[in-house]
């Protein structure tokens, strides 16, 4: 329950700090690599997903310092790479927690994918990915922490769920506070 609610002040705020999906090849991105990419593997693998009050999807599966590729690994990243080329974007900058297991293999598998298209790329490793994308502006990430605190940000993982992925899985809807996709 807690991942799919939050207060109404947490929903107004971050409404307010939603940038439009029309926008958002204006300027580069910045993506919290492992949040988004795992979301999409579970909206793939037919996994339960939560569409929370805030107008966000989150996934259940927590990731405690361990990752691995799976096959829907692949299909995810090309989904991103069709979504960024679509919506004619031009920079992208993925921040992954260094410390997590197998982060270099997805680093590996994002830059084969990306090197045939025409998107500038960045994958940078951190000890610690939150407190930097908490600073940015143009996040793409449905971490509420991170949400709280960016400048602004895009709701990606939703509209590729709407758009790229439809009928994959099992979302469950909690009552939203706005629905913007």
């Amino acid at each position: 329950m807690q991942r799919g609610t939050s207060s109404t002040l947490q929903c107004i705020n971050r409404k307010e700090k939603l940038i439009p999906i029309d926008k958002i090849n204006e300027k580069s991105i910045f993506i919290d690599g492992f949040n988004l990419i795992i979301t999409l593997e579970v909206a793939l693998s037919n996994g339960t997903l939560i569409y929370s009050n805030d107008g966000t999807i989150r996934d259940l599966a927590g990731l405690r310092g361990t990752y691995r590729l799976i096959d829907k690994t692949y299909k995810a990243i090309e989904i991103l790479g069709r979504f960024f080329k679509d919506l004619k974007i031009k920079e992208v900058i993925f921040y992954f927690d260094s410390p997590v297991s197998n982060s270099g293999r997805l680093k590996q598998t994002i830059l084969e994918y990306f090197k045939t298209w025409d998107i500038k790329i960045q994958i940078e490793f951190v000890n610690n990915a939150d407190p930097i994308l908490e600073s940015k502006e143009r996040v793409i990430t449905s971490d509420s922490i991170i949400l709280d605190k960016c400048i602004s940000w895009f709701n990606v993982t939703g509209y590729i769920i709407e758009n790229y992925i439809q009928e994959c899985c099992s979302i469950y809807k909690f009552n939203t506070s706005f629905t913007s996709i």
